[in-house]
Parts: structure tokens; sequence; C-alpha cells
């Protein structure tokens, strides 16, 4: 078979089932949602928007994916533009919930602004770095962009999702040959940053406090660690099944969103959770399959590679906080935890992602 031949057939297996597995994966969260609700008065109800949002979701995915690579670099200062004003607009138009001004509420919806921005925000940095000749313009170029787009993020606030901005920049400008130097001084002036937020914030140095000794306050800065660990201890291996996650739907905080991956455990088990590692691992291993085409442009690349990195990145954060590996963040599991704005943004990145895969020079 001629090498071409094979290659387009290989890429459009690749897209597929990048395509299947999210689909797999949405429905795996649907499980888990339903299970986290089955003792309220509705209990299909936030299950049944998920799953509106998720046939939502696989329709922008696909049309996204159809979409030339070259529209995206071409418009792609219209585009941030966009999602960057949804941004700005946060402070003077958006509702608070938990204590941050992120969503704009449309009767019964909520949009939060800053998922559907990831796939245009990661864009943009490829697009930027890709066009740098120097590995110092790649970094403060990076840099400042990544800056640019954090900033009214902190300001809503939300720190989680600005940590995954910027850990979507370290992987972007790693991928592009960044040298470790770099690297080593962001990670430096992050840990910085986080021992001032932490000595000038109580509540932030409670939640460190509440992670290492929950018994001091069990009630306070103890009480997530305590739900994940009584929660997930309760799933064992095969879990309590479906409408039995009595931890879940009595204790555990936001389970059906921050708490995902706990309820998902005292559910389905441990041997219950190995789908979405399984399902995880897949997505990002094809996503990287994808990149490795000879004749991809260098922005299409580090788009893959960068798609690939920032769904690991927030999957491995959301789980290790639900394992009380760290401390409670406000972060979704990418796929899974109730939200269409968390779910059909992650779609709109993949779709992306797949249009990257199947782009050529010419474009």
């Amino acid at each position: 078979m001629n090498p071409r031949r094979r290659d387009r057939i290989g890429l459009f297996s690749a897209e597929m089932l990048t395509m299947v597995v999210t689909f797999l994966l949405g429905l795996w969260g649907l499980l888990t949602i339903a299970s986290s609700q089955s003792a309220a008065p509705q209990p299909l109800l936030l299950a049944g928007r998920q799953l509106g949002a998720l046939a939502g979701g696989m329709l922008v995915m696909y049309v996204a994916g159809r979409i030339p690579f070259g529209f995206y670099r071409g418009q792609i200062p219209v585009l941030a533009g966009l999602f960057f004003l949804l941004l700005l607009l946060l402070p003077l138009f958006g509702v608070r919930i938990n204590g941050m001004c992120g969503w704009f509420r449309f009767g019964e919806f909520h949009l939060q602004p800053s998922e559907p921005a990831k796939g245009i925000y990661l864009l943009s940095l490829c697009v930027l770095i890709s066009q740098m000749r120097s590995d110092n313009l790649k970094f403060a170029a990076g840099m400042i962009l990544a800056a640019l787009w954090v900033l009214p993020i902190v300001l809503q606030p939300d720190f989680g999702t600005a940590a995954i901005y910027f850990a979507g920049f370290a992987a972007v400008y790693f991928l592009a040959g960044g040298r470790w130097r770099n690297l080593l001084m962001l990670f430096g002036a992050g840990a910085v940053s986080v021992s001032i937020f932490l000595c000038t914030h109580s509540y932030a140095l409670k939640r460190i406090t509440g992670l290492f000794d929950p018994e001091s306050d069990p009630l306070g800065s103890g009480w997530h660690i305590r739900q994940f660990e009584l929660a997930i201890a309760r799933g064992h291996y095969f879990g309590g099944k479906l409408g039995n996650a009595v931890w879940s739907n009595a204790y555990l905080p936001l389970p059906y969103n921050d708490s995902a991956y706990a309820t998902m455990s005292e559910t389905l088990g441990f041997f219950g959770t190995l789908p979405l590692w399984i399902g995880f691992a897949v997505l990002i291993g094809l996503l990287f399959r994808m990149s490795y085409r000879m004749d991809l442009e260098n922005d299409a690349r580090l788009y893959l590679g960068g798609t690939a990195a920032l769904l690991a990145v927030q999957t491995l954060v959301h789980v290790s906080v639900n394992l009380c590996l760290l401390p409670p963040t406000g972060l979704t599991l990418p796929l899974i935890s109730f939200g269409g704005s968390s779910l059909i943004g992650c779609c709109l990145m993949l779709g992306i992602a797949i249009s990257a895969g199947r782009s050529s020079p010419a474009e």
C-alpha cells in the first residue's frame, strides 16, 4: 500500500477513535452524575441536562474537526479577541456562584467562558510561539500572552483554572523545544506566588493544613478531605452500585462536579474507575499519534501535544484532589463532571485538535 494512503487511513482511524472514546467517557460521566443525584427529588435532572450537553458537544467536535486548520490559524486574532472579551465582561454582567464571578446566566442555564476559551487560548499560544525564532522570544511572548489570559480568570477569582492555563503555556513551550532553565524559572515564580498567596489568604493556608491534618478541624478545613476519604473507602473494589452512593448523596461536596472522581469510586469501586484511566490514556495517546505526522506544520503539532498535556494535567489534578494528594480546588474532571461549559469546551478543543491532525502545509 502507498505510504501516503496508509497514513491517511491511519489518521482517519485515529479521528474516529478519538470521537468514540470522547463519547464513551461522556457516557461514563453520565453514570457518575446520575449516581450522585439518586437521592434527589429529581434524580435524573442533571444527568438529562448533561446528556443534552454531550449531544451538543459531539456535534461541536465534529463540526470543529471538519473546519480546515488554516481557518483557525488565520482567524486566531478574531477568535481570541471574542473569547477574551467574554472574560473581560464577567465583572459587569457575570453572576457570582460560591464566591466566584465566573458565569453568565441565561435563564436556567449558565455559561462559564473560561472553559470553551481553553481551546482558543491554547491555539493562540501555539500560533504565537511557532512564529518566534529564538527560545527567549518564545518564552517571553508566550508568558506575556498567558498572563493576559490568566489575569481576568484570577480576578474572578478562579485559581484552579488559572493554574491549568499556565500549565498549558508550560506544556506548549516545552513541546516547542523550550529550555529547562526558563521552565524552572517559571515554576520558581509560581512557587513564590503561591507562597505569597498563602500568607495573605488564611482560608487557602487552612486548606493546606487540613490536607495534612484533617482531624485538627474536622468540621472546617478537614471536612472535604474526610468526605473524600470516606466516599472512596466505601467504594472499595467493586463499589456500592448505581443508586447506592450514600456518602456522595449525603456528605460529599459537589459530588457531580468537583468530587466526580470520588463519586465514581464510591459508586463503581476501584475496578469501575479503570475505564476512566483507560479512556484518557487512549485519548491522549491518539492525540500524540496524530502529532507524529511528518508533514504537519509546527503550530498544528504543538496544538495536538498541548491538548493532550492540558487534558492530562487537569485530569491528574482533579483525581489527586479527590485522592487527598492535593488540597481542594474547584477543578472539574474533563468530560466527566457536570457542566455544559466544561463538556462542550473539551469537545471544541478536541475538534480543533482533529482539524490540526488532518491539516496540510498548503493550508
